[in-house]
């Protein structure tokens, strides 16, 4: 596409940057809702991306998106059966729920599941396949798409995008990539309290953790989850997709393990490097320095990001897509709003999402502070639990709720202060079990399931 859109008397109403699953998924939302969208890919498909691991809440989005907006071919990808029935050669994997290993006892588990049965699980997402397939179906829909194009960006009475063979202007655009920040915005990751960096790849040959160390009181297959090696300062991810490649990478606490390497890891947990005794990785090993960021503002009278541009904080309980997919079904009925009722509901946007990252931030730096003692981070992981299963009973219900209860204040009170609690090294686990009651729908913190939740009792 090589024509100038300018030339052709074309001008956009909105401009999408970023064509991953959330900026190809908000282009066909614009189109659905009769807005003129043109999307831009800085890189080309398929490519490698990460943010891999979908949720219940993901799922619920990403199902009421199709069908809000008449994207039949997305409701498919809600679930794990009716993608492999409809998309068989889409690669994925199953997601049945959480299993967090501890390490060196790996006698010490917890496992939450999160769907019935294998068909209704969530889906690991192979992010090759699926981002190349949504930009298939943005072409289909006739949407213009520009790969390898890092535009020019000038901001006017309109945006004005320019690239080497082509020009167009935009009333609105939307940042959709994963960080990169085309439209420059000041970043401060000052007040983050997590502080992490990732050393990840894909691997084959990864061997099922249910292989090595399977119980029969699992509620599902162990290794069918976002598995979590869980240990003194940082965690590993296992993520199986059913094409025979596994995404698996460590998160370090950066304070506490700033010198450790892939290898020094593999020898101080033998029974990791049991697990990858015979991986071998499809690309190059990826070391991050800290992965916190965060934009100083998140939209503006004609501009917005979608959560994953605006800020990252750690993979831990797999939050990113549903956020995302969560960002795109609150900022799109904003573009339709008269330009008044725009600004004040942009800057609401832009509220719900400070709070919810914030919100999070505790959940995942709390559950740091506490990884060298498991008994501890299985109860205050419960915070997340508790948040994320009355988030999904309430959308199931068809009630409004805000990303992970972050609507409820008396919730986020109650977050706020075991996380206090936490840093000041005063937390009693014990008393994380009534706090959460008026939340609790699921039988969490239940002594009688041994860190064993099923399905049945969620």
């Amino acid at each position: 596409m090589g024509e100038s859109l300018e030339t052709r008397g074309m001008q956009l109403d909105l401009a999408i940057l970023g064509s991953g699953f959330g900026g190809s998924i908000t282009a066909l939302v614009a189109k659905q809702m009769g807005l003129n969208p043109i999307l831009f890919e800085r890189g080309k498909h398929p490519r490698f991306a990460i943010g891999e691991s979908a949720t219940p809440q993901a799922d619920i989005a990403l199902a009421n998106i199709a069908d809000t907006y008449n994207l039949d071919r997305l409701s498919p990808l809600a679930r794990y059966g009716s993608w492999k029935e409809t998309y068989p050669n889409l690669s994925c994997g199953p997601k049945r729920g959480f299993t967090y290993v501890n390490h060196p006892h790996i006698e010490d588990e917890l496992l939450v599941a999160a769907s019935p049965d294998q068909y209704n699980a969530d889906s690991h997402w192979y992010r090759a396949d699926l981002d190349s397939f949504l930009v298939e179906e943005v072409k289909a829909a006739g949407i213009p798409y520009f790969d390898r194009s890092n535009p020019t960006i000038t901001a006017g009475s309109q945006w004005k995008l320019e690239t080497d063979n082509m020009t167009c202007t935009a009333d609105f655009v939307i940042d959709a990539t994963g960080g990169a920040n085309p439209l420059g915005i000041p970043q401060d990751n000052t007040t983050i309290r997590t502080n992490s960096r990732a050393i990840y790849s894909h691997f084959t040959d990864v061997i099922p953790w249910g292989d090595l160390h399977g119980k029969p009181v699992h509620p599902y297959p162990c290794h069918e989850a976002a598995l979590h090696h869980i240990f003194d300062g940082g965690w590993m991810y296992v993520l199986h997709f059913d094409n025979g490649i596994t995404s698996a990478g460590f998160v370090l606490d950066n304070c506490t393990r700033p010198n450790d390497t892939w290898e020094s890891l593999m020898d101080e947990y033998p029974a990791i490097k049991e697990q990858f005794q015979h991986a071998t990785p499809t690309m190059p090993m990826i070391n991050t320095g800290r992965m916190q960021r965060r934009a100083t503002s998140m939209v503006g009278d004609t501009w917005a990001m979608l959560p994953h541009a605006a800020y990252f904080l750690d993979p831990l309980h797999s939050a990113g897509i549903a956020h995302t997919l969560c960002g795109i079904e609150r900022l799109m009925p904003i573009l339709k709003k008269s330009e008044a009722d725009r600004h004040e509901a942009l800057l609401g946007y832009q509220a719900n999402m400070c709070c919810e990252i914030d919100l999070l931030d505790k959940i995942i730096h709390g559950c740091y502070l506490c990884f060298d003692t498991f008994e501890l981070f299985s109860q205050y992981a419960m915070l997340y639990f508790a948040g994320a299963d009355f988030t999904e009973r309430r959308r199931r219900e068809g009630c409004a709720s805000g990303f992970l209860n972050c609507g409820d204040a008396s919730f986020c009170s109650m977050v706020d202060t075991f996380y206090q609690q936490m840093v000041d090294g005063t937390i009693d686990a014990s008393s994380i079990a009534s706090a959460i009651e008026p939340w609790n729908l699921a039988g969490l913190c239940d002594p009688t399931k041994q860190n064993m939740y099923d399905y049945a009792q969620l």
